[in-house]
């Protein structure tokens, strides 16, 4: 054995060995954790134990686009669906009515969900509704989702105003699209402050 290849060779001891596995455990266990805990994940979790009338007022509340991560968009879609036509959005109808409605953002919206994405779709439902702390907390769960989703879209249209006014258009359009970015956030702020009284009055 070389000098040049010993200096490259890393022995690692027992000890050594473990405790960096010990490590990666923590650290995935820690990750699995914010998860599992984001409002979101848990808001679709409640919903899925709410009776219509119960799931109903939330989903007046929370549009779709609140909703960020995209398999958890088509369960909430879902969700919305069943319970429009009268339907306890419990995970066996949720994971039915996914196999007849692919999500609206996918990119073959007119096809069946591919057997993968159906699968993602069946694992999200059984980690949602396993996971879920406390239903009777929705409507605040609820409010967290909607102040998330009002961060990311200051985020996003503060992005949009940027490009916009690097662009070679008149005053005129940037003041309407201004409009509509000021009213789209106007709606997120509106439903946030709704969803903060719905909880309220269910605390008591």
């Amino acid at each position: 054995m070389t000098a040049a290849l010993r200096h490259t060779l890393h022995l690692i001891s027992p000890a050594d060995s473990l405790a960096e596995t010990s490590e990666q455990a923590d650290t995935f266990l820690a990750e699995s954790v914010v998860e599992q805990w984001q409002p979101e994940h848990q808001f679709i979790g409640a919903l899925l134990y709410l009776s219509v009338d119960e799931a109903r007022p939330l989903l007046d509340l929370v549009p779709d686009a609140a909703i960020a991560k995209p398999v958890a968009r088509w369960a909430y879609e879902l969700i919305r669906r069943l319970v429009d036509d009268g339907d306890k959005p419990d995970p066996v109808s949720v994971l039915a009515a996914g196999k007849r409605h692919p999500a609206r953002h996918a990119l073959c919206p007119d096809q069946p969900p591919t057997e993968k994405r159906y699968k993602d779709l069946a694992l999200y439902l059984v980690d949602a509704y396993t996971q879920n702390i406390y239903a009777a907390v929705a409507s605040s769960l609820a409010r967290q989702v909607l102040d998330d989703a009002y961060r990311r879209a200051f985020r996003s249209l503060g992005l949009r105003m940027q490009q916009l006014a690097e662009i070679d258009i008149d005053r005129g359009e940037l003041t309407e699209q201004f409009g509509l970015i000021r009213e789209e956030l106007a709606d997120l702020w509106r439903r946030g402050e709704a969803a903060a009284k719905l909880s309220a009055g269910s605390a008591r």
